[in-house]
C-alpha cells in the first residue's frame, strides 16, 4: 500500500480556525452572482511537491468549486555554493459551477521570467475538471 500523497483539512475542523478560500478571486465579477455558492470547503496539500487542491461544496454535498494550483521548482545558485529552490512554472485551474451542471474553467501558467501580466484562459466544460 502506499501512503497517500495528500493531506485533508476541511474548513470546520475542532479547535482550530477555518482556513478561508478566494474562490471568486479568478471569476469575473459579473458572474459571481450566477454560479452556485460553496458553503464548505475540503483542502488538500501534498506533501512532496508544491501542489495543492481545494473542493468546495454546496448545501447537497456537491462541488459546485474547484481549484488546483501546482509549482515546478528547479535549483539555483548564485555563488555555486548554497542552493535553494525557485519556481519555473506555476499552472492553476479553477472552476465554478452553473446552476445547469455545466462548469466555467479558468487555466493560467505563469513561466520562469515572464514579466507580462498572466491573463486566465476561461472555457466552458461539461464536467469539473479533474
Amino acid at each position: 500500500m502506499f501512503p497517500t500523497l495528500y493531506r485533508t483539512e476541511h474548513n470546520a475542523c475542532h479547535g482550530q480556525r477555518p482556513r478561508r478560500v478566494a474562490w471568486t478571486e479568478d471569476l469575473p465579477k459579473d458572474l459571481i452572482g450566477v454560479v452556485v455558492v460553496p458553503l464548505r470547503f475540503e483542502l488538500q496539500r501534498d506533501y512532496h511537491i508544491v501542489a495543492d487542491r481545494s473542493l468546495g461544496l454546496d448545501a447537497q454535498g456537491q462541488a459546485c468549486f474547484c481549484a488546483f494550483r501546482h509549482v515546478e521548482t528547479a535549483l539555483r545558485s548564485e555563488d555555486d555554493e548554497f542552493f535553494y529552490e525557485a519556481p519555473v512554472r506555476i499552472e492553476t485551474v479553477t472552476a465554478w459551477r452553473l446552476p445547469d451542471r455545466r462548469w466555467i474553467t479558468s487555466h493560467k501558467v505563469v513561466q520562469e521570467g515572464c514579466s507580462a501580466v498572466v491573463v486566465p484562459q476561461l472555457s466552458l466544460c461539461e464536467g469539473m475538471p479533474r
